[in-house]
């Protein structure tokens, strides 16, 4: 984990050459999407292969505490005593962590992540129903 939060905020630090952005706040919030998404992958998976939870619905209150809690998470992962700092200096003169090669295969990592629960979903869809998501 502590790789992948340095691919993706060493994009946005750009070694210090960073403009117009705040990069630990930017990938802060990053990850707590990226958490929360994983969260919602695995509750979809759980309605899908056990229907009694698809009555159950989450409020918005929920949500939010969820959202919060990942927060937390976060805050305390990769900011708790500058630990964000830590991790950079860890992995700066990594080559591979470095490279365009490993930028890509993190962002494509965490946006498929991020795009799973939509993703799965569809797919729950299209066997449920015979089609993919409907817009109406």
């Amino acid at each position: 984990m502590n790789k992948l939060f340095y691919i993706i905020y060493n994009s946005y630090y750009k070694n210090g050459a960073f403009k117009d952005d705040i990069p630990s706040l930017t990938v802060g919030g990053i990850f707590v999407v990226f958490f929360y998404s994983v969260f919602k992958f695995f509750l979809i998976l759980i309605e899908w292969f056990n229907p009694i939870y698809s009555t159950m619905k989450l409020g918005k209150t929920f949500v939010y505490i969820s959202i919060g809690l990942y927060g937390i998470l976060v805050y305390f992962l990769f900011y708790h005593k500058r630990r964000y700092r830590f991790i950079y200096e860890r992995y700066k003169n990594d080559k591979f962590l470095n490279s365009k090669l490993a930028k890509r295969i993190g962002f494509f990592f965490v946006i498929l992540m991020i795009l799973s629960p939509i993703m799965i979903v569809a797919v729950k869809t299209k066997i449920t129903y015979g089609w993919w998501i409907k817009i109406k």
